[in-house]
């Protein structure tokens, strides 16, 4: 899981929030400012028309001896058949004209205010003879010191659906171009956070105690004072734990001196007179001895060091002979299954420290096959001993416990391999074995 990304407050999630919500409104505004130009200007396309052919129509008006008469024959020809979907009517005080493409059908003709002067004009809809909607521009004038009204009709309908086309191709092109933004810039995102990538592989290998450095200069420049901070607290943090390191060294090898006196001590022949005195004794002391060489071989774990991927099979080499000298009276035949090509990413002696401990619990504990496989970064230790039942399971990693307190040992090596696994974060699991034993696995990073 990125490191940069876990966060309770997302910064990837609130940029992402805030570039949809500025281009859904910056695109909502272009949207409504695109329809209604479109819009505007074809009603006034339509209405300019309009006018015309008023102007037309009035041209073609004649008052002769207080009657008014049309020449038809001058008008355009569209208004002439019927139902053409283009009609017009006059009215003056006396008369009134229709085209003969409006046929008997009664047009709705809007009555203009008494308030209106002349040449006022009126824009709206109304049933046409076969449509449903038709534009409507009506204008009030005088002409030969008479009033006329002219109402001039069209049917909008062709318009108004390619204006329907153009808004939803609009309105889809709009959702694609937000949808297309958001994509963009989430990989932008991503491009930019993947700058920092490197940090957390380099912070990982600090936590595997690895000595690591971050060069400001090779991020971006709004995260450099950052770095710097960050390599600050990453030395003090070294600074400390080399202290810490060494105290727990130092007091360690303090205390193997007064140690290896009462060692000697326990020789003397004034003890001997006291078995049971002697042997507490001896068994206190050598849990002080093994807790001491614990914490000094923890003192070494993880250090600040460069690690270099070791052959697993080659410390299987060095590690099986002597445990088939050790345990020399059991037999112990070893099932090996370890591809040519394993390493272990581990400080050498962490890893004999760890493949020692697993291979000697199972070599103690086993009846004559111990089995060792390794894939995939998984280590696999198992045998064919008695095993271990479901509560001691869940409390065989635990310092100081044993199974069997015929066995011999102090019963720590199993957590000082759990400390090292959690040092190379590492997952170790204990279960039953087909063989009928322990089956240890780990799994590395």
């Amino acid at each position: 899981m990125n490191l940069f990304l876990t966060k309770s407050r997302s910064l990837k999630k609130q940029l992402s929030t805030s570039l949809v919500v500025s281009i859904l409104g910056i695109l909502s505004l272009f949207w409504w400012l695109s329809e209604s130009t479109i819009h505007h200007i074809t009603e006034d396309y339509l209405l300019t028309g309009l006018a015309h052919d008023a102007q037309t129509i009035e041209h073609n008006l004649h008052l002769k001896d207080g009657v008014w008469t049309l020449k038809f024959e001058d008008l355009e020809p569209i208004y002439s058949r019927l139902n053409t979907g283009h009609y017009f009517v006059i009215k003056t005080a006396t008369q009134s004209f229709h085209s003969p493409s409006l046929g008997d059908y009664p047009l709705y003709l809007k009555p203009f205010k008494s308030s209106d002067t002349l040449g006022v004009t009126n824009v709206y809809e109304t049933r046409g003879p076969v449509e449903d909607l038709v534009l409507v521009r009506s204008v009030q004038l005088r002409k030969d010191n008479q009033p006329i009204d002219i109402y001039v009709v069209e049917d909008h309908t062709p318009i108004q659906t390619l204006l329907l086309k153009f808004d939803l191709f609009f309105g889809l092109f709009t959702i694609l171009t937000l949808i297309s933004l958001y994509f963009l810039h989430q990989w932008l995102i991503k491009r930019a956070f993947n700058q920092l990538a490197p940090l957390e592989s380099i912070l990982r290998d600090f936590n595997l105690g690895h000595k690591v450095l971050i060069k400001p200069e090779d991020y971006p420049v709004e995260v450099q004072a950052l770095i710097e901070s960050l390599n600050s607290a990453l030395e003090q943090s070294s600074l400390q734990f080399q202290k810490s390191r060494q105290f727990n060294g130092n007091l360690s090898h303090s205390l193997k001196t007064p140690l290896n006196l009462i060692f000697q001590l326990l020789d003397a022949p004034e003890l001997k007179k006291s078995p049971l005195l002697l042997q507490n004794l001896k068994h206190q002391s050598q849990n002080i001895l093994a807790l001491t060489e614990r914490e000094l071989k923890a003192d070494r774990i993880a250090q600040h060091q460069v690690i270099t991927p070791i052959s697993l099979n080659e410390l299987m080499e060095d590690l099986i002979p002597s445990f088939e000298q050790l345990y020399r009276d059991k037999s112990i035949r070893f099932e090996l299954n370890i591809p040519p090509t394993s390493l272990l990413s581990m400080e050498k002696e962490d890893a004999f420290e760890l493949l020692g401990n697993l291979v000697d619990n199972a070599c103690k504990w086993c009846n004559t096959t111990v089995a060792i496989h390794y894939d995939h970064h998984q280590l696999v230790i198992e045998d064919d001993g008695p095993g271990a039942t479901p509560g001691q399971l869940t409390l065989v990693a635990e310092r100081g416990y044993r199974t069997d307190e015929t066995k011999p040992g102090h019963g720590i090596g199993l957590s000082i391999v759990k400390e090292l696994m959690v040092a190379y974060q590492a997952e170790i699991l204990f279960s039953h074995s087909e063989l009928g034993g322990l089956k240890v696995q780990i799994t590395f990073s």
